[in-house]
């Protein structure tokens, strides 16, 4: 972890400690990581996010080396099926290099009835498998290979690292879910999105 530093707020004398994620190596590294911090901040106060959600991507980017970029929050897909179309929303997605890389699905409670909705999320969203499910609370994880269902890890910190994310994608084929079987995992996908876990957002009563 890196040194708590110290920076005035932007609107009043206040002061708070920023968690850069690493020690700089020198005044301009310093000068760039604090840079980085604040347009995050910006950027996720902008936003009406759950607790969760908060939690995770501050942990992904001060712990696991993601940077703005590299995250899409309350991304958007559009799901076409042979009788409905609808929207799913992912919460956190991990693009790395232009290649989606995870879906991260933030959740009050019972993260393992969240997995199979994840992991469906995962296979037909775009014409290629994104690798890796993720359901987290914040505090703990689970990581689901996407393709096999596989539960791979536990806990938050097994998510995958931005470094681990380019040597993955470095040495992997991506591929299509069979065509035969996407029906059904849209279905999967329009029954949970109806039953939508509750939320805990940020500056709401």
């Amino acid at each position: 972890m890196g040194l708590p530093l110290k920076k005035e707020l932007k609107n009043n004398k206040m002061s708070q400690y920023i968690d850069l994620g690493k020690t700089p190596e020198s005044p301009e590294e310093r000068e760039k990581l604090i840079a980085e911090r604040i347009k995050m901040e910006d950027y996720l106060q902008s936003m009406r996010l759950t607790y969760a959600q908060k939690t995770v991507i501050d942990f992904l980017t001060s712990q696991k080396g993601y940077q703005n970029e590299d995250l899409e929050i309350n991304k958007e897909f559009n799901v076409q099926m042979t009788d409905v179309n609808f929207t799913v929303t992912a919460d956190i997605v991990l693009n790395v290099e232009g290649r989606r890389f995870g879906i991260i699905k933030c959740a009050v409670s019972s993260l393992e009835s969240w997995e199979r909705f994840t992991t469906a999320f995962c296979r037909i969203v775009e014409s290629s498998q994104i690798p890796f499910a993720i359901v987290t609370d914040g505090k703990t994880a689970r990581v689901i290979d996407a393709v096999t269902g596989k539960l791979l890890s536990e806990g938050i910190d097994t998510i995958p690292s931005k470094e681990d994310a380019m040597q993955f994608i470095s040495k992997t084929v991506f591929f299509p879910y069979p065509a035969d079987r996407l029906e059904k995992e849209k279905r999967i996908l329009y029954a949970f999105d109806a039953i939508r876990c509750p939320v805990d957002t940020i500056g709401s009563e």
